[in-house]
């Protein structure tokens, strides 16, 4: 389907609170794992580096993932439980914290109800399939198929200092359909 093809879906987002971000950015591609939200959309932010350099827009990316499935084969469609690996992982104050979304190249959203090792960049996810009006598929569960951790803001640009920014929560119930 073509960027044109896509059809917009209106939300009444009145009572939507974005979330405030304010973090010291102490590295390029340095990340912020929201632990209070399952994943969020339309991330904006601006870095102030210190000394007298101008405060730039920051460039951003979901957290990485890749699918580690030995069998070389797609996981199916009604797989609960995935290895995978290539993840950001933080300190212990800085950990993937279920539940959270991920996004697979096939266009699913899962919701990861347990990570195994949220301290390490591999491990295996108890998963939910098709969550907010996507379908379940083998479609993007490849061995080394990448996928996006939605909660997970990797702060690209290479300039450091203090970051202020915003994003749009995704809705907390998995049953909410705004992809159908």
């Amino acid at each position: 389907m073509s960027a044109d093809a896509i059809l917009p879906k209106e939300f009444n987002t009145q009572h939507v609170m974005p979330i405030l971000i304010k973090v010291q950015k102490v590295t390029q591609h340095d990340w912020i794992n929201l632990a209070n939200c399952k994943g969020v959309a339309d991330f904006g932010a601006h870095t102030t580096p210190v000394g007298a350099a101008a405060n730039v827009e920051e460039t951003w990316l979901y957290g990485p993932g890749d699918v580690d499935h030995a069998s070389g084969t797609a996981y199916d469609a009604t797989t609960t439980s995935i290895v995978v690996n290539g993840m950001y992982y933080g300190t212990g104050a800085n950990p993937r914290l279920p539940p959270y979304y991920i996004l697979t190249g096939g266009g699913e959203v899962i919701e990861v109800l347990a990570d195994s090792l949220p301290l390490t960049a591999a491990g295996t996810l108890t998963i939910r399939r098709g969550c907010l009006g996507t379908t379940a598929t083998a479609t993007g569960l490849a061995d080394n198929d990448r996928f996006a951790i939605l909660n997970q803001i990797v702060l690209t640009s290479s300039t450091v200092g203090f970051t202020l920014g915003h994003a749009f929560p995704l809705p907390q119930d998995e049953y909410t359909k705004p992809f159908a």
